[in-house]
């Protein structure tokens, strides 16, 4: 019995169900060529964004990269400059309401997709022995002690590595919701990520990272 062609060529061998072309067998050359973002439910297509994903990711490694892939440095560039021009209205409003970005911002990292990013209990370990432990008094981050602890912790942790480390992550996520056209956070990351490249580390992911790796230190206390 021969075998059913592929129905996008019409030559090969069909061997997957294609679900763009409602479940028909469809060869794998033809499935490698026309997939996109519409199969994100395809295991074939979520099997080749983590194979080129982890791709990128070793590319980035060896040159050095703090935004990946010279592929993936293309995309954040071009979503950036196209956020920036058809959604200025967007990041206009947060440069003039200062407040209203810092508490989207928190509000945006306190979910669920966020909740993973936090200092290691080898960087807070790390910071206790140089710092000592931070005081267990409510408010003491917002007096100048606790500032001033703080904004030591985050400088010791804010080296050049851990700031490649988690830009990359930060703008994989951005490049996410720019691509969904979810703009105010695809923003929220993309001012967040300019603040830290100026070297302005009391942003909120700085922030959140660091109160998650002390709240994990304190619970493994208890």
């Amino acid at each position: 019995m021969a075998k059913e062609k592929c129905i996008n060529c019409n030559a090969k061998p069909g061997k997957r169900k294609c679900l763009k072309k409602d479940g028909s067998l469809i060869c794998p050359v033809c499935c490698a060529t026309i997939r996109n973002e519409e199969c994100a439910e395809c295991g074939y297509y979520q099997a080749s964004a983590e194979f080129e994903q982890k791709k990128q990711e070793k590319e980035s490694t060896s040159s050095g990269s703090y935004f990946g892939s010279p592929a993936m440095q293309k995309s954040i560039m071009e979503a950036s400059m196209d956020l920036m021009n058809s959604q200025a209205a967007v990041g206009t409003a947060y440069d003039k309401d200062p407040d209203k970005f810092l508490s989207d911002s928190f509000t945006f990292f306190s979910t669920e997709e966020f909740s993973e990013f936090a200092f290691t209990d080898e960087e807070i370990d790390m910071i206790i022995k140089e710092l000592g432990e931070p005081s267990a008094t409510e408010g003491w981050f917002h007096t100048e002690e606790g500032t001033d602890y703080y904004s030591k912790a985050v400088g010791m942790i804010m080296s050049d590595k851990k700031f490649r480390e988690f830009s990359k992550t930060m703008m994989a996520v951005f490049l996410k919701y720019y691509r969904k056209n979810e703009f105010g956070k695809a923003w929220l990351l993309l001012s967040n990520a300019n603040r830290i490249m100026e070297g302005d580390f009391v942003v909120p992911f700085s922030v959140m990272m660091f109160f998650r790796g002390i709240s994990r230190w304190k619970l493994g206390r208890g």
